[in-house]
């Protein structure tokens, strides 16, 4: 019904109004078949909706699988670069040991050369000044 009251009309002699009960059992059937018929969309809607859930579900536990697979090839290609990171990071630091190693070695090759070299030096002016003097008496020998 549609939420207003109707009242039947009694009749002189016994009981209602028989077109009024006629009316109100038309009116009852009629709410009666629009129930069901929304009942029955209802539970179609559910149907369908329970179908789309699984189907949601289905893709959900596939997209999972799939971000499962993609997580390990994404670690396992990390894992593969950072081998080759650490392994080029090895070599680098060897070569940049060995050549440290060698540029320390003639560093001190070169502090013991300077360190020698002032008293050379100081020698050699020495002999300059040894054959300056002997240029200058005039002797031949050298």
């Amino acid at each position: 019904m549609t939420g207003e009251i109707k009242c039947f009309r009694k009749r002189f002699i016994g009981g209602f109004n028989r077109q009024d009960v006629i009316d109100y059992i038309a009116v009852l059937a009629k709410e009666s078949d629009t129930n069901r018929a929304l009942k029955e969309k209802a539970e179609q809607d559910m149907k369908g909706l329970v179908t789309e859930i699984a189907s949601l579900k289905r893709e959900r536990d596939e997209a999972k699988r799939l971000a499962g697979e993609y997580k390990s090839e994404v670690l396992e290609a990390a894992k593969k670069t950072l081998e080759e990171f650490e392994v080029s990071f090895n070599s680098l630091s060897e070569g940049f040991e060995k050549e440290s190693a060698s540029i320390c070695e003639q560093l001190e090759a070169a502090r013991n050369i300077i360190a020698i070299l002032p008293s050379a030096l100081k020698r050699t002016g020495e002999r300059f000044g040894k054959l300056r003097a002997i240029l200058e008496e005039g002797q031949d020998t050298v």
